[in-house]
């Protein structure tokens, strides 16, 4: 009898979950096209594109994708962005870091299995990055 109602439980809970799931989805996840593409347009883009200096491009969901766990391994230790040169002084210098809401960004993204999300409504990824 309790595996019985156990069961009919579990069964009736089963839709309810898939309804949660599909809410987080699309409101409480991090998702590339929202809440990562930003960040990268600001801190990665100028380096991380065709015929720049880094090896792999950023510009899309796709290219960026196969990267997911290194960008978290990078970020989390602060070797990215990197040391970039001054042209006041020949030293080097950390230029504009990321902030710690953005490392924990990325980090969510990573872990959540680094969704795509939706792209309506976000704006196309500008021809030179905006890094300043």
């Amino acid at each position: 009898m309790r595996f019985t109602i156990a069961l009919i439980i579990l069964v009736g809970m089963v839709p309810l979950m898939g309804v949660a799931r599909a809410a987080d989805a699309t409101e409480g996840h991090v998702t590339f096209q929202r809440d990562v593409l930003p960040i990268l347009v600001k801190h990665c883009q100028n380096c991380h594109r065709p015929g720049q200096v880094a090896p792999m491009s950023f510009l899309t969901y796709e290219t960026t994708r196969p990267w997911a766990r290194q960008i978290k391994a990078v970020v989390t230790v602060k070797k990215m962005p990197p040391l970039v040169g001054s042209p006041h002084y020949m030293v080097l210098t950390r230029g504009e870091g990321l902030t710690q809401a953005e490392i924990s960004t990325l980090v969510k993204w990573v872990d959540a299995g680094a969704p795509e999300g939706s792209a309506s409504g976000v704006k196309p990824t500008p021809g030179k990055g905006t890094k300043k």
